[in-house]
């Protein structure tokens, strides 16, 4: 297993064991059903061994990050004492909040405690979730 803590490559060696020196690699590319996932791990693995580091390029980011942030932002603006209104603005900006907020619709401030709720279900223990 090569990481940098963030991103990961797994190497299956099926013969031998690569703690006993300089080994030849060679690379199996074996039904169409996965092939793209597996061309993608070999990509990962030529770009780095060039740049003697995880490339960035090749992983893409975790769909879910900017949810999980805006969780967090909220569960901690709340608990410093900011309202519901002060975290929508930190978090969706004053146009939204002035177009949005007191306009006959309740969707924005839902939102937001939604996330506050979300947000305080991760910090006693959900985030554990994010790792399975």
């Amino acid at each position: 297993m090569l990481s940098d803590g963030l991103r990961h490559l797994q190497l299956r060696v099926t013969g031998g064991t690569v703690l006993d020196g300089p080994v030849r690699l060679r690379c199996t590319l074996t039904g169409l059903r996965e092939i793209d996932r597996k061309v993608l791990s070999l990509r990962r693995l030529c770009l780095c061994c060039r740049l003697r580091r995880m490339p960035r390029s090749l992983y893409a980011p975790e769909p879910q990050a900017g949810r999980w942030i805006d969780k967090l932002r909220a569960v901690d603006a709340a608990n410093a004492g900011a309202s519901q209104r002060d975290i929508a603005l930190a978090l969706f900006g004053e146009r939204r909040v002035a177009a949005e907020w007191s306009h006959g619709s309740d969707c924005l401030r839902l939102r937001v405690q939604r996330l506050i709720r979300e947000g305080r279900r991760m910090v006693r223990g959900g985030y554990r979730d994010l790792l399975a």
